[in-house]
């Protein structure tokens, strides 16, 4: 199996997120219009719980799995990787049965928390998932550990793609016996969307351990429980906060005399969190990415590979989610007048509010989710933990003080303090460990003013009547008034430039128009030239 480098697996897995996220997103705005507001808000309490079950048992496994494979692989000990997986297969199908029947088990106690006592019929439907996510995640971390960022991201849109060509029917089908029934169907294509993306990586692991087939299992010195706990254990902060989100903000809401409160609480997780989220994609296949390559880094002592990346993968994040923050809060109306139009005018003027002011998430949500992935890959996993910890504790705390007087939009501001604070604390924590890199503060100080030159740009298309026009002229006319601010200040460099889309093209045409900084000491790859 070929190995990819770092650089190259992160585009591929941002190319498959992208691709996935996009039709999500078309799978969620269809889903809005089938289902209307008061459905989405059913449909959005069950997943809090879900991404709970999955953060205690299986979100951290490809993580884990890749991590130690990438290791062993590096000291070139195959048999110590085929030793890992049986390990680590039966601890996912053990643990993914568990889960499974115990949401179905406490499925009545759930929606009854919510007071949406029917809710309980799609906690049963998504029951399945929690078993195929659970053993997909095996799978797609030893592809990632290997090198093999491909097979992991074609199962996303695998996934999506399965779920997109059977959740409008499964929900249109049932909508006739109601909503609630309608969500149910919804959730069951999850599910079924969830067994094809394991069918996938399954079939691919099977083609690929060929060349393992002739290897003796190796004993070896790690544990795969000590290692999964705390990865496990510090990604479990986020699903936590959104399901005491999920029991307490609809609460909070109709204390507070909002009667609309799964409506409104709907509208912030459904699509506003779900185009929020979407370009968040890169800085998670980047985060996915570097661990395995930190951790192989680590593992042969290469300290200075080790700052180079992380250094450039904050960079490369940072450079991509500015603009998409600055379309998201300056042409927040157009995008929700044109992607959901079934809405009813207030619940559009709500909808774009919010996503106004939850924008700026996309800059912080990226950056902290690589300072994760760097903190865990250099074995930090205790402190992200606390740090993560500690913001969701504010957000909460500010939630029950403030939702029933100012409603939802507290919801949207109590976020925002919750991703700055941790992300803070892990940057404060990762200085503390490789030390300050001015470069890379200049670099980020370049595109800030890049940023800030294009998203005044942006703003005066606001002002368009055009829906439609105004997002085809702030994103044409902002795009091209960023990428010339970043070319003239020399902000990227050519490493950093390879993570982009369509990487290659673009440095060929600034190197034939003599645009391109030649700086770095490093390859395609991250490692240094001799």
């Amino acid at each position: 199996m070929k190995k990819q480098s770092f650089a190259k697996g992160a585009i591929i897995l941002a190319v498959c997120s992208i691709v996935a996220k996009g039709l999500g997103g078309i799978y969620r705005i269809g889903l809005t219009s089938v289902l209307g507001g008061e459905g989405i808000g059913y449909y959005q309490l069950v997943f809090p719980f879900f991404s709970l079950i999955l953060a205690l048992i299986a979100n951290g496994l490809p993580i884990t799995v890749s991590k130690l494979v990438s290791g062993e692989l590096a000291l070139s000990n195959k048999g110590a990787v085929k030793t890992l997986m049986k390990s680590a297969l039966a601890y996912a199908l053990i643990a993914g049965l568990l889960g499974g029947v115990f949401t179905i088990a406490i499925s009545r106690l759930l929606a009854g928390a919510q007071s949406t006592v029917g809710v309980y019929i799609c906690y049963v439907a998504i029951a399945p998932a929690i078993v195929f996510v659970t053993l997909a995640g095996v799978f797609k971390g030893w592809f990632l550990g290997s090198g093999n960022m491909t097979t992991a991201g074609i199962s996303q849109v695998v996934e999506v793609v399965t779920k997109l060509a059977l959740g409008f029917v499964i929900a249109s089908y049932f909508l006739r016996l109601g909503t609630i029934q309608a969500v149910a169907g919804g959730l069951l294509a999850v599910s079924i969307s969830e067994f094809a993306g394991f069918l996938f990586v399954f079939l691919m692991y099977l083609k690929e351990k060929k060349e393992y087939k002739n290897i003796l299992p190796q004993k070896v010195d790690f544990k795969f429980f000590s290692t999964l706990l705390p990865i496990s254990l510090s990604g479990l902060v986020f699903p936590i906060v959104a399901f005491i989100d999920s029991i307490t903000i609809v609460n909070l809401l109709e204390f507070g005399g909002d009667a609309a409160g799964v409506k409104h609480y709907g509208l912030l997780t459904g699509p506003v969190n779900s185009l929020i989220n979407m370009p968040i994609v890169f800085s998670m296949s980047v985060a996915v990415a570097i661990v395995p390559a930190i951790a192989s880094a680590m593992t042969n002592y290469d300290v200075v590979s080790v700052k180079h990346k992380t250094a450039m993968s904050i960079k490369v994040c940072f450079l991509l989610a500015f603009p998409f923050f600055a379309g998201s809060a300056f042409l927040s109306s157009q995008l929700v007048n044109v992607l959901y139009p079934s809405l009813t005018t207030s619940d559009k003027n709500l909808t774009s509010t919010l996503m106004s002011v939850a924008a700026i998430n996309i800059v912080l949500l990226s950056l902290l989710e690589v300072f994760d992935a760097v903190l865990m890959g250099l074995n930090r996993t205790k402190p992200v933990l606390i740090n993560v910890a500690v913001g969701g504790g504010i957000k909460i705390l500010i939630q029950i003080f403030f939702v029933p007087r100012f409603g939802i939009m507290v919801c949207a501001f109590a976020t925002i303090i919750f991703y700055l604070v941790s992300m803070l604390l892990n940057a404060t924590l990762y200085n503390n460990l490789v030390g300050k890199n001015s470069n890379l503060i200049k670099s980020i100080s370049k595109i800030l003013l890049s940023g800030a030159i294009m998203s005044i740009i942006v703003l005066m298309t606001a002002f368009i009547k055009n829906d439609i026009l105004a997002l085809l002229l702030g994103a044409v006319s902002g795009g091209v008034a960023y990428i010339v601010c970043l070319v003239v200040s020399r902000a990227v460099e050519k490493e950093e430039m390879m993570m982009l889309p369509f990487g290659k093209h673009i440095i060929r045409f600034l190197q034939r128009t003599k645009l391109l900084k030649e700086k770095s000491h490093y390859d395609e790859d991250g490692s240094t030239r001799l």
